[in-house]
Parts: C-alpha cells; structure tokens; sequence
C-alpha cells in the first residue's frame, strides 16, 4: 500500500507526531512501520538542521495518509502536538479515525476530541511481539477502513483441535520489507517504560556540558564537528562509564546564536538526551554569550533609534533563536519556561529531589559589548531567592548553572546570599552547589558532591 509521488520516490505513508519526552516510542513506532514496508516522517529522522520546522509540520500533515499521535500526558499539553493532531482532524471531519491513529503509551484519561476516536492501548503491553502486531494490525484497519480479520473465523461449533487455519499472528501490513534507510540505523529497542531513575536518591551522577560551539556561524570559519560527529565522541567517551541522571549544560551550546546554530544543537541535546536514556525533564541549560543572536539586537537597536526610543534592557531580542530552541526542547514540559518578561528557567526534578536554578548571566551582553563573566541583575536574583523557598535543603539538593565564564565578585556574592549556593566548576560554565550547612559537603577536585547516606558525582565533559 506503499504510494509513490509522480517522479516515481515514494511518498509518505505516516507522519508520527509525539511529544519529545516521548522520542523512544515514536522511534519505536517508526521503525515498525518501515520495517513492514512503510515510509514515515519523524521529526528525529528527518528534520536536518537549515529545515523550516512549520514548512516541515505542514508537509508532513498534509501530504500523508494518515499522522499516528503518540499520547502521553507531555503529548496533550504540547501546542506543537495540538497544532498537527487538530490539523489532522480539521482534513477528514468526517472519518476522523482515517486520518488520525492514535497509540495510548501513559496510563492517562484521554479527554475532549481525541476522546472520541478509538486509540490502540500499549500501556501495560510488555511484549514487543505482542505490541508490533497490535501496531500494525491497527494500522492496516485505519488504511484499509475496515477492521476484517486476515484469518478465516473458526465456525462456532466446530472443535478448535479439529480446526486447520492460519491464525494470522504476525501478519505485517504492507510490503514487509525494510526501508533502505533503516539499514545503517542501530537496532530500536521496544519501550515498555521509561527508564529507571536513580535507584539510590542519596546517589545521583550529574553530567554536566558546556562550550560545544556548535553549527556554521561565528566571525572566522572554525573547524568544528557537527552534532552528529559529536554525538558520537560523546558516545564513546560515555559507553563504559556509570548512568547519568541529570544533564547540564552550561551555555555556549552555538558557535554565534544563528538560526542553523540552534537547529544544531536541537539536534545534539535530544540526540544526547537519547543516548543518556533521560526524560526531558532531567536536562537543564542556561545561554552562554555565545547563544545570543548579535544581528537581532542590533537590528532592535537600529529599530529604536529609528523610533526615537530607548532600548529597553535586557534586549529580549538577542535570545530570539534560543527562545525558539528552548520552547522546542520543552514542548510538553510542564513549568519549564523562558520568557521575555522571565528570561531564566527553574528545573525541577522532583523524582530525584533535585532543583536547578538556570542563571542567565548574559543579561547586560548585546552587539555592543560583553561584560566579563556576564552579570545576574538584582531581579533575576531574588526572583530565584523566592522561588527557592519552596526547595529547603537538605530535602532538596539545590543546582544553580551559569554560562560564561566566572562571576565578578559582586554577582557572586548576590548568588550567596540571596540563592544560598555556591563553588564554581572549572572552565567556561559554573556549577554552583548547596551550601554546606544544609548537610551538604562539596569538593573541587575530584567534583563529587556528597550527601548524607550517599554522594552525587559530578562529571564535567568539553571538546
């Protein structure tokens, strides 16, 4: 049932739209289907950096013949995830099940219009025979329109050990053979559950990234690997070494905070996230100097000066792509944010008692100049000194993370005081730690962090 476009490539069968909490199941779901013959479109495989990612929303919607929905609780409080199941819906109101297919993957209520189309459940299914076959047999009665057995029926009053048929088990839809580009892809591995966290609360292993300087921009052209090559030394240097339960990236993930420097390091940290086998809610990153968008913020300068207005600090302008990086990474995260009225992020991490205060210490940075070490500004502070209120130490393990380089001294001292963290990590990014009266012990060298009945070691990694 494989389509082909008029040149003769074939079309898409199945655009797989998911949350990206939920990237294991949609890689999952993908390679089934391929496997059996069919062409999907999946944000993971197919959106290469320089890639419109609306025009690539649209184009995956619009042009095939059915989008399969991955739901999770992340899924319906995703507004990318709305926008393409409601598009989805809007071309076939009258067959919405046609166009729709949708695979239950959390244990959760499904309510509103996608309460009214049948969902084929995997929640409990632990057996990946079991679930490709429910996968693809609901698949075939979606494309098909009707749900007619591929076994004859037994009649009712025969004895089944008499009975000589095919009972249809593993039955694939489709040509039931591999797409080429699956070829040179690793083995996708069934998901029946997310991954294990930390199975000691009191030992944590935090890793923790900066000064990647990923993808083409910068003042002078730069030998750099690109995020797939970098994944892969990152996945050498970790095969042996212990689980990681928390991802930290402390700023300067891009080479000069161009659009196709994001798409780069989008790539990265959900490639990363993949390999460290973590929930989106275990990464937290903060920008760096490097992150800003320089031609922005002189273009809004340019803008008021045209205006006769004062720019107005802190330029919200120059966070423009890591703002749309940042709200892509964590679509579907709830109470992660990065606004222009709050241009800082609080991560929290309640399943391991974990709390990271993402500092933005490029507050003042513009085109026109840069303060060494960057700078916090009283606001941001105290909003931070409140917020941490609710995390009381030692029931909490309190992370702040910095980008740039060391803080002058008066930041530092605004982050002791009112943020009761601190100790800097060696090079570009700081990690800054709970204070050691709340029980707390912290050493520079090795970077272990121990807590009562246990420790938290703390990996740092640069290129």
């Amino acid at each position: 049932m494989r389509r082909s476009d008029d040149d003769g490539q074939s079309a898409v069968d199945f655009f797989i739209s998911y949350s990206p909490s939920d990237i294991r199941w949609a890689e999952w779901i993908a390679w089934q289907l391929e496997l059996a013959g069919h062409r999907t479109l999946l944000q993971a495989w197919d959106f290469v950096p320089g890639t419109n990612f609306i025009d690539f929303m649209d184009r995956g919607v619009s042009e095939c013949l059915a989008v399969v929905a991955v739901l999770s609780t992340s899924y319906m409080r995703s507004n990318w995830a709305r926008m393409e199941w409601q598009a989805a819906l809007r071309s076939s109101p009258e067959r919405p099940a046609d166009r729709l297919i949708t695979v239950r993957v959390e244990d959760f209520p499904i309510t509103g219009l996608l309460a009214t189309i049948t969902f084929l459940d995997l929640v409990g299914v632990d057996d990946p025979a079991v679930a490709r076959r429910q996968l693809l047999t609901r698949i075939g009665d979606a494309v098909n329109g009707r749900a007619k057995p591929r076994a004859q029926p037994r009649y009712p009053h025969s004895d089944p050990a008499f009975d000589d048929f095919d009972d249809g088990e593993g039955v694939p839809v489709g040509l039931a053979a591999a797409h080429p580009r699956l070829r040179n892809r690793p083995h996708v591995a069934y998901p029946p559950r997310e991954p294990a966290g930390a199975a000691d609360p009191t030992a944590v292993r935090l890793l923790h990234v900066s000064g990647l300087g990923l993808g083409p921009g910068g003042d002078a052209p730069r030998s750099r690997l690109t995020y797939r090559e970098l994944l892969g030394e990152f996945e050498m240097a970790l095969s042996d070494g212990p689980r990681v339960d928390v991802l930290l990236i402390g700023g300067d993930l891009t080479a000069a905070g161009g659009i196709r420097d994001f798409d780069e390091a989008l790539h990265f940290v959900i490639g990363l996230r993949r390999l460290l086998h973590l929930p989106p809610h275990r990464v937290a990153l903060v920008p760096g100097p490097d992150d800003l968008t320089m031609a922005a913020s002189r273009a809004y300068f340019n803008s008021c000066e045209a205006d006769e207005v004062e720019p107005d600090p802190p330029y919200w302008e120059k966070w423009r792509h890591y703002h749309r990086f940042f709200d892509n990474l964590y679509d579907g995260v709830d109470g992660v944010s990065f606004t222009e009225r709050q241009p800082w992020s609080l991560f929290e991490m309640a399943d391991l008692r974990i709390v990271v205060a993402g500092l933005n210490s490029t507050m003042a940075d513009s085109h026109l100049g840069r303060r060494e070490g960057g700078t916090l500004g009283r606001s941001q502070g105290l909003w931070f000194a409140r917020a941490l209120r609710d995390y009381p130490g030692p029931e909490w393990f309190r992370v702040g993370l910095v980008g740039g380089g060391p803080l002058p001294d008066e930041e530092r001292a605004l982050v002791e005081t009112d943020l009761l963290l601190e100790g800097p990590l060696p090079g570009r990014a700081q990690l800054l730690t709970a204070r050691t009266t709340d029980g707390w012990t912290y050493e520079q060298e090795p970077l272990i962090i121990r807590v009562p009945g246990g420790e938290w070691d703390t990996t740092h990694l640069r290129p």
